[in-house]
């Protein structure tokens, strides 16, 4: 079928004012766009109202695990809802090996959106280490890592994709890593340490990037701890000065200043029994009241309740119950973690060069995966003007598919991939919260993947549209 959306305010992804005009849809891509348009050569015509809504180019969410039982739930609802058009999975080290099988899986049962993958190290790590993994490689081993990064990118992987905050990959040493990294062509990392280590751990990345040659990303970029809050600045100048010598650095972040990952990130080593090191940890977090806990095996009913609440009912200090509950599980504690400033926070989305991202899943208990960009555009974009609404939507669409090449992607123009995103800029609201991490955001109305409503009037189309996008050209 043929669509004509009219009437909207179209936001094209450039970073350029919004303009009024008729967006027309034929077959998967964009064929027309001007005031007004009325016809559609013959093809059946399906009007899309939009009036007083902006058109903007679908957005590209460059830190995804929604692969994660996708197979299974092709309407990926918590996605659509926010208007991401295309996740990039593999993230954190982990990516669905072999690549190719998995792509060919979602070719023959497609999703409602696109996906796009990193190989994952960690993956690689643990197909050729097997569980002796708490170690240095071998030389030889790295020849069998590199020839399996290698498979996978010949699969179309986008690059290379890091957790080394997280087993194997902490294991891992930065050698490792760039020998990998410079067969991928592109390194995107969560790196060693999001907290005190911060910028130590950015200038490994840095490291990496440059004696391999490749350009990199930062995951879901933060300042995690007391003593590197406010020090954005240092950042920016650590991207500026490696663009200076011709390395590209960019990064993604999502818009919370709290996370979530499991208890034992908040130590950059596994010595669970130091007493010390979880006493400084959680000082520098602001203490157990911002620890909230959100997956405890042996008390279910523990989840919901912060370290410092469950503290006082068990009449324990909070460290000796840390200690306790890590030691009951090996490290198996989740947790959802408010530890950044909103200043740096607010720095971060502002930077020109800095995309979106929900490092959310389908049904995740961190609301980012609900929420995310409705957040960006209801909060930072109208209440708190952090950035203008034209630059969110640049930020959320041209800028990542520019810089994974996507190059039929990411603006709303004639010849491209009709991925495409209505909403009310007046209501657009995320409504996802810790307590409800699924909610549905609200003002977000209509969302077309290659030329196919999923979301029309705010109702899943059951349409499932979405294709695999293999590596082309990294930027």
């Amino acid at each position: 079928m043929s669509y004509l959306i009219r009437g909207g305010l179209i936001a094209d992804g450039s970073g350029g004012k919004l303009r009024r005009a008729d967006v027309l849809v034929e077959g998967d891509s964009i064929t027309a766009l001007a005031p007004p348009l009325s016809g559609a050569g013959g093809a059946e015509l399906t009007v899309i109202e939009a009036d007083g809504k902006v058109i903007a180019p679908g957005f590209i969410d460059t830190h995804s695990h929604a692969d994660g039982g996708l197979l299974t739930n092709l309407d990926a609802e918590t996605q659509i809802r926010q208007g991401i058009t295309t996740a990039l999975v593999g993230q954190d080290g982990g990516h669905n090996f072999p690549l190719a099988e998995w792509f060919a899986k979602l070719e023959q049962t497609p999703p409602a959106l696109n996906i796009a993958s990193f190989v994952g190290h960690g993956t690689v790590r643990g197909k050729v280490m097997g569980d002796d993994y708490k170690r240095t490689a071998r030389p030889d081993e790295i020849r069998k890592m590199r020839a399996l990064v290698a498979q996978e990118v010949r699969a179309g992987a986008l690059g290379l994709s890091s957790g080394i905050e997280y087993d194997p990959g902490i294991y891992s040493t930065t050698e490792e890593l760039i020998a990998l990294a410079e067969l991928a062509g592109f390194y995107i990392s969560h790196v060693r340490d999001e907290e005190e280590g911060a910028l130590t751990s950015f200038d490994e990345l840095i490291k990496i990037a440059t004696e391999a040659r490749v350009p990199a990303q930062i995951s879901h970029i933060k300042l995690g701890s007391s003593p590197v809050w406010g020090k954005t600045q240092q950042v920016f100048e650590r991207m500026e000065a490696a663009k200076r010598r011709g390395v590209s650095i960019t990064a993604d972040v999502y818009p919370y200043t709290y996370w979530q990952s499991s208890i034992i990130v908040l130590l950059t080593t596994r010595e669970w029994d130091k007493r010390g090191l979880w006493e400084k940890a959680l000082a520098e977090v602001g203490g157990a009241k911002n620890i909230l806990i959100t997956g405890y095996a042996p008390q279910p009913s523990w989840q919901g309740k912060t370290l410092a609440a469950l503290a006082l009912e068990q009449k324990k200090d909070a460290v000796t119950l840390t200690m306790e509950m890590v030691a009951a599980t090996k490290g198996a504690v989740g947790v959802v973690v408010t530890a950044m400033q909103e200043r740096d926070l607010q720095a971060f989305i502002r930077h020109p060069e800095i995309m979106f991202c929900t490092d959310g899943g389908l049904r995740g208990s961190h609301p980012r995966g609900a929420g995310s960009y409705p957040r960006i555009l209801g909060k930072y974009v109208r209440e708190q003007r952090v950035l203008s609404l034209e630059e969110a939507v640049r930020k959320a669409s041209a800028l990542p598919a520019q810089r994974f090449g996507f190059t039929d992607r990411g603006r709303v123009a004639p010849g491209k991939k009709a991925d495409l995103v209505i909403f009310d800029p007046k209501t657009i609201t995320d409504m996802a919260t810790t307590k409800d991490p699924q909610a549905k955001p609200i003002g977000l109305t209509d969302v077309l993947i290659n030329g196919v409503p999923v979301l029309r009037n705010s109702q899943l189309t059951g349409s499932h549209p979405g294709r695999v996008l293999r590596r082309s050209r990294i930027e």
